[in-house]
């Protein structure tokens, strides 16, 4: 089984850690999620390819729609608030236990990371680290 790729860093650790939006590209649609916006780039041979082959230019922007839950976790990605915040916080809104919420929580802001929507900033442990 290949292994994924990323940093494990110890539980602890990644509740104190704050998640912080690469991107203020985004605003509230009608109903009240929000929408995120990212230009895209095109690089190297996949660029010219779709310059050569596209009868329609290639989208310039991709949208992300959060739903309810998702749009209360990208507000608290602000840097200021921890991943344990965000926790507690998708519990009041969705009842789920901790275990529940922590996992939902660790899903979703490994899929924001892998997107490039938000980064981790990862504390570094009192004695610089030894």
């Amino acid at each position: 089984m290949p292994r994924r790729k990323g940093i494990r860093i110890p539980r602890e650790v990644w509740l104190k850690s704050r998640p912080h939006r690469v991107t203020e590209e985004y605003y509230r649609n009608e109903d009240g999620n929000i929408v995120i916006v990212v230009q895209l780039e095109y690089h190297g041979i996949m660029g010219k390819l779709l310059k050569i082959f596209s009868i329609t230019p290639p989208p310039k922007y991709k949208k992300y729609i959060l739903d309810k839950v998702g749009s209360e976790i990208w507000k608290l990605c602000d840097g200021k608030h921890t991943i344990e915040d965000i926790i507690k916080r998708v519990m009041k809104i969705t009842g789920l236990s901790r275990r529940n919420a922590e996992l939902a929580t660790y899903t979703y802001i490994r899929q924001l990371v892998e997107k490039g929507l938000i980064e981790l900033i990862i504390p570094t442990p009192p004695g610089g680290g030894e």
